[in-house]
């Protein structure tokens, strides 16, 4: 059992690792999305580069890269396994985050991990979606959103599964998410965070 899920583990990084804003840049008008804008491959960057379109095209697909592993883990393991589930999440966390195909560097995890959390816990992330959404209206930044959700997802993941496993992984994501949005904090701070439009 533990060789299939270092093998499940280490498909979910390689999924996690498609760099799909980097490639869409190259498909779309040929340029390193690193090398634009904000020079981050994730949805946001691609939104303010190529377009809305192509903005919400690689969200979904950097979403689906951390549900579809998570929903495979579910059907294969047991509830038993929940431990299994949990790695192979943030093994697709991983992968977005320090992609193979990009010398290890790549997004901040939020849409990554939004998936991997609307396989392991919805109803929390169904809460926080509209809350992102309201400060996205209001405020226009996507960094001040991410972080607000990251800060309310783990008391929410508590409340609605009472999985003390869970709740360790959803803080240590939430934790990721914030700590590599340290340069956007500061420019928050400052007044001069770029915004989504």
């Amino acid at each position: 059992m533990l060789i299939t899920i270092i093998m499940f583990c280490l498909l979910s990084y390689l999924i996690g690792s498609i760099p799909t804003g980097y490639w869409m840049g190259l498909m779309v008008k040929r340029i390193d999305i690193r090398t634009v804008g904000s020079k981050n491959i994730g949805a946001t960057n691609v939104f303010r580069t190529l377009g809305r379109k192509y903005g919400i095209l690689v969200l979904i697909m950097d979403i689906l890269k951390g549900m579809i592993p998570v929903i495979i883990a579910r059907i294969y393991f047991p509830q038993e396994f929940q431990i299994a589930w949990i790695l192979i999440g943030m093994a697709a966390v991983c992968g977005h985050t320090w992609t193979v195909f990009l010398k290890f560097k790549g997004g901040k995890g939020v849409a990554t991990s939004l998936g991997v959390f609307l396989g392991l816990a919805p109803v929390p992330v169904l809460i926080v979606i509209p809350v992102f959404a309201a400060i996205l209206r209001f405020t226009r930044y996507v960094s001040l959103g991410s972080i607000v959700c990251s800060l309310l997802l783990p008391p929410l993941v508590w409340i609605f599964t009472q999985s003390l496993p869970l709740l360790i992984f959803c803080i240590t994501m939430s934790l990721l998410i914030i700590l590599r949005h340290i340069p956007n904090i500061k420019r928050l701070m400052k007044g001069e965070e770029n915004k989504l439009f």
